[in-house]
């Protein structure tokens, strides 16, 4: 039927244009902006998950950059330590030469206090960004908030949803040269009234006591040191029978040295170390016929319990006797005169040697933290660009496909538009019947 009124081809054909049109309009912007997914009316899912996954790409780059940094100063730090490891080589030579008859130790003085002076240079100018890791403002404990420092190493978002910052821990007790108020690698250890050298040693020195049963034991009050100097001699009695016990560095290092987290180094730094190290004073280094009594417990409740022949006897514990084979205060390389008629050549041999080998210790420690900042480095590489490939599987247009579509989608509305001029024409037709 014919109708002058109402064009039912005319509105088909209309309504296929507009519907090319907006066909048009998401296939030119595709192949535009070379998305599939643009905006989260293509796709509410893959839009929020491409979304989230570009903001962590962009906090991971930010990780890439403070990796770089934290390197920065690892490097730094690392040729300050490879520098002071070559200087201590011939002030050690130096030293060794000064011990021979005839020789002229004033003249070996001088060249030691322009060695001396080459080695605060250096740990002066090893400082990037702001932070010096070779000469720290710490006191000497390994507790204390300026004891350690981080590197952010990761961006982690977990399976809830929330996010974290990972971080690699810099140990500085290990790295400074140089402390004030003393304890530094190449220092002396700080005045003992000050409570930061050996104090109380953990609770042990000053500790006394007796009773029947389980009589408490020393607590552990802070972290401290046993070095190879050190000798800690503690008598004790249950009934009528004597001993003593005794904590070297040898006796920590038998208890804790070699653990995961734990060197061979003396570090008592815990409530746990501290049980583990009187277990091992107390009982694990006797023969059991010698044993009187042990330590008993855990961390942080210590105590001793006689053995079963003894279990009735009265325990007293004397108090301790701390001796050192060094000047209770140590000795600082900065000090050192060999034109001091009363120096002690053998005690300063030894203590240059464990400076050397502390700073040859930070020096390896500094070189593994190189090579996990590094081996993050490159993880965090891979990472971004797997995201990067994950955000393109979702969103990214197929420009192949896109521009084939493009085509088809221009000749269809190019026939509609042809189709719509033809029935627009039939009204002319009509009016044709009436002449």
């Amino acid at each position: 039927m014919s109708s002058i009124l109402t064009n039912a081809g005319a509105t088909s054909a209309l309504q296929i244009l507009r519907s090319l049109d907006s066909q048009m309009f998401g296939a030119e912007r595709e192949v535009a902006t070379g998305l599939r997914i643009e905006q989260a009316s293509d796709n509410a899912a893959y839009w929020s998950i491409a979304t989230t996954m570009r903001s962590d790409n962009g906090a991971l780059s930010a990780v890439q950059d403070a990796l770089g940094l934290g390197a920065a100063k690892v490097e730094t730090a690392y040729e300050g330590i490879a520098a002071t490891t070559d200087i201590l080589a011939a002030f050690m030579a130096k030293v060794v030469s000064a011990q021979q008859d005839g020789i002229d130790k004033n003249k070996i003085q001088e060249e030691l206090e322009q060695l001396k002076q080459q080695i605060v240079s250096i740990s002066n100018a090893a400082s990037f960004a702001g932070q010096n890791w070779l000469r720290s403002d710490m006191q000497g404990q390994t507790s204390e908030a300026g004891a350690k420092t981080s590197v952010v190493s990761s961006f982690n978002r977990s399976e809830d949803g929330t996010v974290s910052v990972g971080t690699i821990d810099v140990d500085l007790s290990k790295l400074a040269l140089f402390k004030n108020g003393g304890g530094g690698i190449l220092q002396k250890e700080p005045d003992p009234d000050l409570g930061h050298g050996l104090g109380t040693i953990g609770g042990l020195l000053g500790f006394s006591t007796s009773g029947y049963g389980d009589v408490p034991g020393p607590v552990f009050d802070q972290p401290f040191t046993i070095t190879k100097f050190d000798v800690v001699t503690v008598a004790f009695s249950v009934g009528t029978s004597n001993d003593t016990f005794v904590i070297t560095k040898n006796v920590v290092d038998q208890a804790l040295g070699g653990q995961i987290g734990y060197g061979f180094d003396g570090d008592i730094e815990s409530p746990a170390d501290w049980a583990k190290v009187l277990l091992q004073a107390t009982f694990l280094n006797k023969a059991p016929p010698d044993v009187l009594f042990a330590a008993q417990g855990g961390a942080p409740n210590i105590f001793f319990r006689a053995t079963l022949p003894l279990a009735a006897e009265l325990i007293t514990v004397q108090p301790p006797v701390h001796t050192r084979t060094l000047p209770p205060e140590g000795i600082d390389i900065l000090d050192i005169d060999v034109t001091d008629p009363d120096i002690d050549f053998p005690t300063i041999t030894l203590v240059l040697d464990e400076m050397q080998q502390k700073v040859i210790s930070a020096g390896a420690y500094l070189g593994s933290l190189r090579s996990r900042i590094a081996m993050q480095e490159a993880f965090g590489n891979s990472l971004t660009d797997s995201l990067d490939r994950g955000i393109g599987r979702l969103v990214d247009a197929n420009m192949s496909e896109a521009s084939s579509r493009l085509k088809a989608l221009q000749v269809q509305q190019q026939l509609a538009t042809q189709s719509l001029s033809i029935a627009n024409s039939d009204a002319r037709n009509i009016l044709s019947l009436f002449q």
